[in-house]
């Protein structure tokens, strides 16, 4: 088992609103899936236009998780016309994306970078 963990930072980026950034790690499950979605929704009031959510730590994510990225799809589109970015490499969590269809609604990364790079064009 390993302990979830979060911490979130602002990037200077031309995007109006900037591009925060949200690193989440080891085990997404029920219990750590409210903090994940109160500092997404943290950011979508600071008027965050692109987030990227970076799981390259996290080894684990269950639907809670899942329910918390479809939603801040959702309510960053809702609020600012804005986009998610997943960043993510464990095999295990990807096959939990795949297996729920949420590659299909959701931009999925291998590094942070790509999913900066990736942003800077719809900024």
């Amino acid at each position: 088992m390993s302990a979830f963990y979060i911490s979130d930072e602002t990037v200077n980026a031309p995007a109006a609103g900037g591009v925060g950034v949200l690193a989440a790690g080891g085990e997404i499950d029920y219990a750590g899936s409210p903090l994940l979605h109160e500092r997404i929704a943290r950011h979508i009031k600071a008027g965050t236009r692109h987030l990227i959510i970076d799981l390259s730590e996290a080894t684990f994510i269950d639907s809670t998780a899942i329910g918390v990225l479809v939603g801040a799809v959702g309510s960053l589109r809702e609020a600012c016309g804005g986009t998610l970015a997943v960043v993510c490499e464990h095999e295990n969590v990807l096959k939990i994306f795949e297996i729920s269809g949420l590659q299909a609604a959701i931009a999925m990364y291998r590094t942070r970078e790509e999913a900066m790079s990736a942003l800077a064009l719809v900024a």
